[in-house]
């Protein structure tokens, strides 16, 4: 018993190889954003002292006449709409400065620590 006690033990023992190996990290994948170009709006106020005058150059000019009204309030909640959106925009882009900032953190963390002295 003591023979084959001493007989197991006799293996040697098996070095263990560890090899390290980079991982890639995922790319972020963003679509490009177009570029905004606002197109003239030209605003015109009628009311009903320069009614008639402005009918008078629309046809002048041989444009169609329409009206299109807002309320005070109506007008209003437009330019907070505008707010709004402009808003969403802002933390839109800030959210992808953070990815951008993130990612190029993340590569330059990578290459230092695949660096060989």
């Amino acid at each position: 018993m003591l023979l084959i006690g001493l007989a197991a033990c006799s293996n040697p023992i098996q070095q263990i190889e560890v090899s390290t190996k980079p991982v890639a990290k995922p790319t972020l994948t963003l679509p490009s954003v177009d570029e905004l170009n606002m197109r003239e709006v030209k605003w015109v106020v009628i009311n009903e002292d320069n009614i008639e005058t402005v009918i008078a150059d629309f046809k002048k000019r041989g444009k169609p006449f329409a009206v299109y009204a807002l309320t005070g309030d109506g007008y209003g909640n437009l330019g907070l709409n505008f707010s709004d959106i402009r808003a969403l925009v802002q933390q839109q882009q800030a959210i992808i400065a953070a990815y951008e900032g993130y990612y190029e953190q993340a590569e330059e963390t990578l290459d230092k620590a695949v660096t060989i002295d």
